[in-house]
C-alpha cells in the first residue's frame, strides 16, 4: 500500500475512492509511454511534490509511475 505518495487533491480522490489494494510498478519510458496509448482505462495520477507521472488502472489497483526526469530524457 502507499504510504508516502504526495498526491495532489484530484489524485487523492482517485486512489481514496479505490477499495482495493494499490499494486505500485516503476515504469521506464517506453512502457509508460505505451500505457498513455493502449486503449486500458487509466486515470492519471501525479505527484506533484516528488516530479512523479502515474496512471492508475481503477480495475486492477496497478499504478504505474515514473519520475519526471526520466520521462522527458531522450533515451
Amino acid at each position: 500500500m502507499i504510504h508516502d505518495f504526495g498526491f495532489d487533491r484530484r489524485s487523492q480522490l482517485v486512489l481514496e475512492a479505490f477499495d482495493g489494494e494499490i499494486v505500485q510498478h516503476h515504469v521506464e519510458q517506453d512502457e509508460f509511454c505505451s500505457l498513455l496509448l493502449s486503449r486500458r482505462t487509466l486515470e492519471r495520477c501525479d505527484d506533484v511534490l516528488r516530479h512523479r507521472f502515474g496512471l492508475f488502472d481503477p480495475q486492477s489497483g496497478d499504478l504505474f509511475d515514473i519520475d519526471e526526469s526520466v520521462l522527458c530524457s531522450r533515451g
